[in-house]
């Protein structure tokens, strides 16, 4: 019997959580990408794409995790209901996604240490769950996630890339 994708899920999880806190119990600072910013006090921030090649209107699986690899407790206040969230941008760097239009409220953020938050969302390339004012045409896309500071996600995970194709002719 072979194993469920969610059990292939779950096991990738976790090893990513073990290297992370690993690192962490060793003191090993890993550098991120260019365009990326450090995530803040111990947190890290994943992204990950199922599948990272698609035409649009396929269904495709986003995932992103917020993790506190440290010691203490992760406390942070936002000056809106808006904390974090994955964004698209096109292969020179321009951000798709829309400002987040987000509630005017302070909201705090909490985690305990080795606390795993995950956010998942199915997406069609041309639904509005990224409000994309323009569809995506053939191309590489870039998908990163974090916090969000005056409407926009700082990319804090290290970016995946995915693949539009164009969507087979109906004959």
């Amino acid at each position: 019997m072979y194993p469920s994708r969610f059990t292939s899920r779950i096991a990738l999880t976790v090893l990513a959580l073990v290297l992370c806190m690993s690192c962490a119990k060793k003191g090993i600072e890993i550098e991120p990408s260019p365009g990326v910013y450090p995530a803040p006090e111990n947190t890290k921030f994943s992204v990950k794409v199922t599948p990272e090649r698609f035409a649009i209107g396929e269904p495709v699986s986003l995932e992103a995790s917020l993790f506190n690899g440290g010691a203490e407790a992760f406390h942070k206040e936002f000056p809106s209901g808006c904390i974090w969230d994955i964004e698209v941008a096109d292969e020179s760097g321009r951000v798709l996604t829309p400002e987040r239009m987000c509630t005017m409220a302070i909201t705090k953020l909490d985690l305990a240490p080795g606390e795993l938050r995950m956010m998942m969302r199915e997406w069609k390339g041309n639904d509005d769950y990224f409000n994309i004012s323009e569809p995506l045409a053939p191309g590489r896309y870039l998908i990163t996630a974090g916090f969000i500071d005056g409407g926009r996600v700082v990319p804090m995970s290290e970016p995946v890339w995915i693949e539009v194709v164009a969507a087979k002719s109906k004959r």
